[in-house]
């Protein structure tokens, strides 16, 4: 069974957000303003951090990258900071809406 978390701040005038998948295999991605602009998969079950690289359309256009750390395989949640040269903002967890399942109340109307 799977489990998303959501994590979001503002920089630049950019909306930056990024989406932690933890199951069988973890995904991590970073959008920038709703468009995804990095991507990945992560094997294993262990705690470490990743890095992912986003470039926000500003003029100029400037880099930042996004620390994800992940927890081990039944303890703790991930955890994200935006970092922008000397810049680190710790990104707050959004709560994920929820897929609503069909109840049989439903399966009659």
């Amino acid at each position: 069974m799977s489990r998303d978390y959501h994590f979001h701040c503002e920089y630049a005038g950019c909306s930056v957000t990024a989406g932690v998948r933890l199951g069988g295999i973890r995904e991590l991605e970073v959008l920038v303003d709703g468009h995804e602009v990095a991507f990945e998969r992560v094997h294993g079950h262990h705690p470490e951090e990743r890095t992912l690289i986003a470039v926000l359309p500003t003029s100029p256009a400037r880099h930042v990258e996004v620390r994800v750390a992940l927890p081990g395989a039944f303890t703790g949640i991930p955890s994200c900071t935006l970092v922008a040269g000397d810049v680190r903002l710790p990104m707050p967890e959004r709560e994920v809406p929820r897929r609503a399942r069909l109840t049989e109340a439903s399966w009659y109307g």
